[in-house]
């Protein structure tokens, strides 16, 4: 942690804004105050930094994002003749996003296909019948082709990147956000043959250099991580802001090897109680994060059998990423140190002490 919190402040308030704007970014810029709320709670520097990297990012550049990606939904809906449905996944629907101008991903689910959990209550049932026509891994690479072809028509001026295994990559051109366009189908499985919930239906997403699909579980990773929201008060999505937004502001982000899936991961495994506090009180949680991730570097062979949210795989799972998590967890050190000299207005703290004074810490909410 190697840069001053004055820069930590300005990186932190470009990540937030984004230096390329859709013409709505721009009115809003321009009409919004100088300052975030953030900004005005507390006169510390460290303490402004602090509470900036766990909050939202401004509810207009996220919706700004999503209407991007609506634009791309339009031009291959007018420019394909498969027919398709879209979902959105990742970090901007979850609201975790830590920048103004963030990518936003786009499934482009197969209309008329659909594989299903053969041992699922429904699945010998009139509610799905034998398909008769080219595999699953054939229409999804019929849709890839005709993605790709149309994406090119459709935006000339961008860098459309269709060298990507997954995901085709929009951006530049007329384009303000990266837009990855992901072509897939829906899987049933058993738990969505009984409840019917969005959240319980997975996917398969296709893979061009195998010519294969993997299964995926974007709405239950989604509804996991609400699940630890509202049982936290909203402090589990405080944190994986605030690792995110560390690991970007470190020295050397690319060593610390997880990333925003698997941060999100951590997190939910993290004590309930230890991260449920007053907003008056939000430092505290940089404190327990430090408990948190300490718990995991302590318990290395409980940390590595973690699974993600949605049940997927693993969260950590190599040794180098179970060390970048000493990585991350230097970080957190490292702003808690800085945070406790500042309230305490002492000159050096040591751990116990930094600890008391952030799980004692005020700021206004105001």
């Amino acid at each position: 942690m190697s840069k001053d919190v004055s820069r930590r402040l300005t990186d932190l308030k470009s990540r937030r804004r984004g230096n390329q704007y859709t013409a709505q970014d721009s009115i809003f810029a321009n009409a919004r105050s100088i300052s975030e709320k953030f900004e005005t709670r507390s006169t510390g520097q460290w303490a402004k930094y602090a509470l900036g990297i766990m909050q939202e990012v401004d509810p207009t550049y996220t919706q700004n994002s999503v209407a991007e990606g609506e634009r791309v939904k339009s031009q291959i809906t007018n420019r394909i003749t498969t027919d398709v449905r879209f979902e959105y996944q990742g970090s901007v629907p979850l609201n975790v996003h830590i920048r103004g101008v963030s990518d936003i991903d786009i499934l482009v689910l197969l209309d008329r296909y659909v594989t299903i959990d053969l041992t699922g209550s429904r699945a010998n049932t009139s509610d799905y019948t034998n398909w008769v026509g080219p595999s699953g891994v054939a229409l999804l690479a019929t849709l890839r082709g005709e993605l790709e072809t149309a994406l090119k028509a459709a935006y000339p001026a961008a860098n459309v990147d269709i060298t990507g295994d997954k995901a085709i990559g929009l951006s530049g051109g007329s384009l303000s956000r990266k837009v990855d366009v992901v072509p897939s189908h829906w899987h049933d499985s058993a738990q969505y043959q009984i409840s019917k919930n969005k959240k319980d239906r997975e996917v398969k997403i296709f893979q061009k250099y195998t010519f294969t699909s993997f299964l995926n579980r974007p709405f239950l990773h989604i509804d996991k991580i609400n699940e630890k929201e509202r049982r936290t008060g909203g402090g589990a999505k405080k944190i994986i802001r605030m690792l995110k937004n560390l690991k970007a502001d470190s020295d050397n982000p690319s060593a610390i090897l997880v990333n925003s899936y698997e941060i999100a991961g951590l997190v939910y495994h993290f004590e309930e109680p230890t991260i449920s506090v007053p907003g008056y009180n939000e430092l505290a949680l940089v404190a327990a994060t430090i408990q948190q991730l300490s718990r995991f570097i302590d318990n290395k062979l409980w940390t590595m059998g973690l699974t993600t949210p949605d049940g997927i795989r693993k969260i950590v799972d190599s040794e180098a990423k179970f060390n970048s998590l000493k990585l991350l967890r230097d970080e957190v050190n490292e702003l808690a140190k800085n945070l406790a000299v500042e309230l305490t207005s002492r000159y050096w703290i040591d751990e116990r002490e930094t600890l008391k004074a952030l799980q004692e810490s005020y700021v206004s909410e105001y």
